[in-house]
């Protein structure tokens, strides 16, 4: 049985290895999809080989990644994908779209060769695009993607019931994170006695970040700390401009390969996220599994995973006082923040386990796989 595997719209392997995250798509889903099916066909929107990320025995011999043969556009790739790579989506019993960015190839294909197709459903994609002509294609592509998929996959509950609006099969199944790798670590403070606190992810306005800048300020002069930000993105050089204006000690490392961040993490008394809108955030997951006290914005993404003074701490996004007092109750109480902290991992651990996630997805595709017709309404 041949799986294919289609990316967000212009995604491939080095457009996830740019940010770090390669090793999550290779080692968390390839690999057990890899042993799961005979063999696997990864449609990239960019020239690429496999062999540029892993050296699994298995995932050389099964998987496959086919890219476009000149460069182009990915609006004019999504299009051209079905006749570019005919034959090998005929071969296809089921297609995995990561994100319902991703379903215009596979539109094309059912519509072509009656292949069946599997989408995440992780965000809002037509709301949470600026307004515009844009917009409404957005908007379009994700109701005519998620009604038309023989089987719809929602992170969280609230985009469940949305998207059940459109499609007879949702199945619930969030993002998860390897509770192996991302695991608590010992004494965390350095030799410096600064209590480090980190942010993984995108230098972008969505992210808030300086809010955390001036939240930091406020606290500077109170506490021994520095921020860590792991990334990269447009906002980098106001991001060092702040630091050096403010005064507040900012690290920044760029971007970390997954299979790095467990160092971070360790190495890290807090952990925050400040966007003022998320998903159901894998960087979330991941520190909550390193058993980092967090503190996120209070956004329906972060409310999925974090129970107010529970599973850590929750503020207003637009309130950089706010973050301010939850970062200094975790670096300053050392109670509530192992608290916070053991709950987080123990959630982590009995629900987002990534390998029993990846199975769950794994039945629902060779299902759809058996039984062909798309679900739909």
């Amino acid at each position: 049985m041949t799986l294919g595997l289609l990316p967000a719209l212009g995604g491939g392997l080095r457009e996830l290895a740019s940010s770090g995250q390669v090793a999550r798509l290779v080692d968390g889903y390839m690999r057990p999809y890899a042993a799961a099916f005979d063999r696997l066909l990864y449609f990239s929107y960019h020239a690429e080989a496999l062999t540029e990320f892993t050296d699994d025995p298995l995932l050389l011999e099964r998987a496959r990644v086919l890219g476009p043969h000149r460069p182009m556009s990915r609006a004019r790739r999504a299009v051209t994908l079905a006749w570019t790579h005919a034959p090998e989506l005929r071969q296809c019993a089921v297609l995995r779209v990561f994100q319902v960015t991703g379903v215009i190839p596979a539109l094309i294909a059912g519509a072509r060769f009656g292949v069946p197709y599997v989408t995440t459903y992780g965000f809002w994609y037509g709301r949470l695009s600026r307004p515009g002509p844009k917009r409404l294609v957005k908007a379009a592509v994700e109701r005519v993607g998620l009604r038309r998929a023989a089987a719809v996959i929602a992170t969280t509950p609230e985009l469940q019931a949305r998207a059940a609006a459109l499609n007879a099969r949702v199945e619930l199944i969030p993002n998860g994170v390897d509770t192996a790798r991302f695991a608590p670590a010992g004494e965390r403070r350095g030799p410096d006695g600064l209590r480090r606190v980190l942010y993984v992810g995108r230098f972008s306005p969505e992210k808030n970040l300086p809010a955390l800048l001036r939240a930091a300020a406020l606290l500077r002069g109170r506490l021994p700390f520095a921020l860590v930000l792991v990334g990269a993105g447009p906002l980098e050089a106001a991001l060092r401009d702040e630091s050096r204006r403010t005064g507040v000690p900012v690290e920044f490392p760029g971007v970390v390969d997954q299979r790095d961040l467990p160092a971070a993490y360790a190495a890290a008394d807090a952990f925050v996220l400040a966007s003022f809108t998320e998903g159901h955030p894998k960087v979330l997951l991941e520190a909550m599994a390193a058993g980092v006290p967090c503190v996120a914005s209070d956004c329906a993404g972060n409310r999925s995973l974090v129970a107010d003074g529970a599973t850590g701490l929750l503020f207003d996004a637009r309130r950089p006082e706010a973050l301010a007092a939850c970062l200094e109750r975790v670096l300053t109480d050392e109670t509530l923040a192992a608290s916070v902290a053991k709950a987080a991992r123990d959630l982590v651990v009995a629900r987002y386990d990534l390998a029993a996630l990846v199975a769950r997805e794994i039945a629902l595709l060779r299902t759809v796989a058996r039984d062909g017709a798309p679900a739909g309404r």
